[in-house]
């Protein structure tokens, strides 16, 4: 019923998030180059590399740029009913037909249980492994602050396998952190790409996903209303980071380790419907948390 009821309410909904939204965003922004050729995306589950950065995928594609991505977990857990051996084989078909669709350079499955994820001696080394063999100029993780634990495990995982790289590697790098569940505070962005090309495509991409339940419409429209960030008014789409240095990552994932349960505070931003709640819950102390980890 409840679910109903939103459906019902959404065009009133949609008028509410655009007018409220628009104001809350609206700045004077440029939009950044993406000068990398080789590319890591970090994504804990399956599809969370299309939804939080798939624009920008598609443009380092369409650049010509090596893009690889990691799958940590299996996807076991995205689902309470049903066949969970299933349901990975169809998390794994759907990752297949997205690096198809995205031109991924590759993909691999790391398959830890989800809703699991540790950084481990040994997936720390597995993972310095792919990065010596890769070397990529920027590794894309979801932000540390986010609802999921899964998210903030790769945040950790990442941490630790950078203090296990030689410094010549660690210095061809940045980390780029991208928005999947938890809104980067607008303060914080401090990377933004146009998407306006890609836009429909990452939609079609989004829509590969058909084996979750969850609603992705929140995701889709907030790339729209974010575009007022920039100042070009022929940007109408763009994706949202937080670059950083590799050291500069770890000082920052470490000044908060461990201090807060982010479920307990911040709601993912999924639904177009629930998308101001989900934007504004506790939004003061989600500042808070992000000036503590740059102090």
């Amino acid at each position: 019923m409840k679910r109903k009821l939103l459906k019902l309410a959404n065009p009133f909904i949609s008028i509410l998030n655009k007018g409220i939204l628009t104001n809350y965003f609206k700045d004077n922004r440029e939009v950044q180059p993406l000068p990398e050729s080789r590319v890591l995306y970090l994504a804990p589950h399956v599809d969370d590399e299309t939804i939080g950065a798939g624009g920008t995928l598609l443009k380092y594609a369409e650049q010509g740029c090596e893009t690889h991505v990691i799958f940590l977990t299996d996807g076991s857990g995205s689902h309470t009913k049903g066949d969970v051996e299933l349901l990975v084989k169809k998390r794994k078909e759907e990752a297949a037909k997205a690096q198809e669709f995205l031109h991924l350079t590759s993909i691999q499955f790391y398959d830890e249980k989800d809703r699991g994820l540790k950084s481990t001696p040994d997936l720390q080394m597995r993972l310095k492994t792919t990065i010596e063999e890769i070397r990529p100029h920027v590794i894309y993780i979801p932000v540390f602050v986010d609802c999921h634990p899964d998210h903030v495990m790769t945040g950790k995982l990442l941490r630790d396998t950078l203090e296990l790289l030689d410094q010549s590697v660690r210095e061809e790098l940045k980390v780029r952190l991208y928005e999947i569940n938890t809104l980067i505070p607008k303060e914080e962005i401090n990377f933004i790409v146009d998407i306006t090309s890609q836009m429909e495509r990452k939609e079609q991409a989004v829509n590969i996903f058909q084996s979750q339940t969850i609603d992705f419409d929140g995701f889709i429209e907030l790339s729209l209303l974010k575009s007022v960030m920039v100042k070009d008014p022929s940007v109408r789409a763009v994706e949202t980071f937080l670059d950083l240095t590799p050291s500069n990552f770890i000082k920052r994932y470490d000044e908060i380790d461990g201090k807060y349960v982010y479920s307990n505070h911040f709601k993912q931003v999924n639904k177009s419907e629930t998308l101001l709640y989900a934007i504004y819950k506790n939004l003061k102390m989600k500042k808070d948390i992000y000036r503590e980890s740059s102090s």
